[in-house]
């Protein structure tokens, strides 16, 4: 089967694509062909060696967490997944990677596709929309709740500002000028510009703000928040970051609370009717194929890709 392989720490040229004999399901697996893999900033950050102290890798290894696909066997004990079955799920670094054409995988951590979704817009979906929801969740956002979330045009941010709204929230977003319409079909009440709008004075207030970018060296989203609001911050613990908020913290009255990367199937199942009504939609931008596994992590890395990028096995 074909893998791309990540044989040491780098930029996206040490990615290879290689053979490697397929998988053989084990007690409580299945075996899934995959027919697409998320491609996530978390995909470049391991990539990078950036993440190492958090996910110590075995090099070579195969990146990618996202996939979606059909089972094909059944290890012993599984009962509830049959061969054809339509999948998809996210894999722990720990659990091996998703760029590659079949996938050992625990039945535990899989779920069938809701009806209304392709193979592609699956696999853009459980990494972002797990993101998103374990970052609702942590600043608690309810009915009625004022709401700011950066960059809303990319993957996880997208699904923010969706599940933000389907909550009951008031939404504001932050992207490109380019990205304002896509970001206010998603369903933002307010799109700032980051470019040119002044946050201080577009917004107050708040009684949460999740960031995706980090690097606030402003303050801005501390001094946008009310007493007593939530700061959320997606994959950020840098040292000078960390000790920076911890000081605003204290200046504004304000909980700061850090998502790390996190498998929760669980939340693929409450989230599943949710995507079924369409309330939630994947916001799938780039398309490419396996052999194109460094242009999409470089294009993530940009930090410049719009919407979610997936990477297309069937071919």
């Amino acid at each position: 089967m074909r893998v791309v392989e990540v044989p040491r720490y780098g930029g996206a040229d040490v990615l290879t694509l290689a053979e490697r004999e397929p998988p053989v399901p084990g007690p409580g697996q299945v075996l899934v062909r995959v027919r697409a893999a998320g491609v996530n900033p978390f995909d470049y950050k391991m990539r990078e060696g950036w993440l190492s102290a958090f996910y110590p890798m075995q090099l070579p290894y195969i990146p990618g967490s996202d996939f979606s696909g059909e089972v094909v066997a059944q290890g012993a004990g599984v009962t509830d997944l049959v061969s054809g079955d339509r999948v998809y799920g996210q894999l722990a670094p720990a659990h091996g990677g998703t760029y590659c054409d079949y996938l050992a995988v625990d039945a535990g951590l899989v779920r069938r596709i809701p009806g209304n979704l392709s193979f592609v817009d699956a696999a853009a979906v459980p990494l972002a929309a797990i993101t998103a929801w374990i970052a609702l969740d942590l600043a608690g956002v309810k009915p009625g709740a004022r709401v700011l979330i950066h960059a809303g045009s990319g993957g996880v941010g997208g699904m923010a500002v969706q599940l933000a709204k389907h909550l009951g929230a008031w939404v504001a977003s932050t992207c490109s000028e380019a990205n304002r319409e896509l970001v206010r079909e998603l369903g933002a009440d307010l799109v700032l510009d980051y470019t040119r709008d002044d946050l201080r004075s577009s917004v107050g207030d708040l009684d949460a703000v999740i960031d995706l970018w980090g690097g606030d060296a402003s303050g801005s989203n501390f001094a946008v928040l009310r007493p007593g609001g939530t700061l959320v911050v997606v994959l950020r613990n840098d040292p000078v970051e960390m000790a920076q908020r911890e000081r605003l913290s204290a200046a504004h009255q304000v909980t700061v609370k850090v998502v790390m990367f996190e498998t929760m199937p669980s939340a693929l199942d409450a989230l599943a009717p949710v995507l079924a009504s369409g309330a939630l939609r994947p916001n799938v931008q780039t398309v490419l194929p396996l052999a194109d596994a460094a242009s999409a992590q470089t294009l993530s890395q940009s930090r410049r890709a719009r919407g979610k990028i997936v990477l297309d096995l069937s071919t």
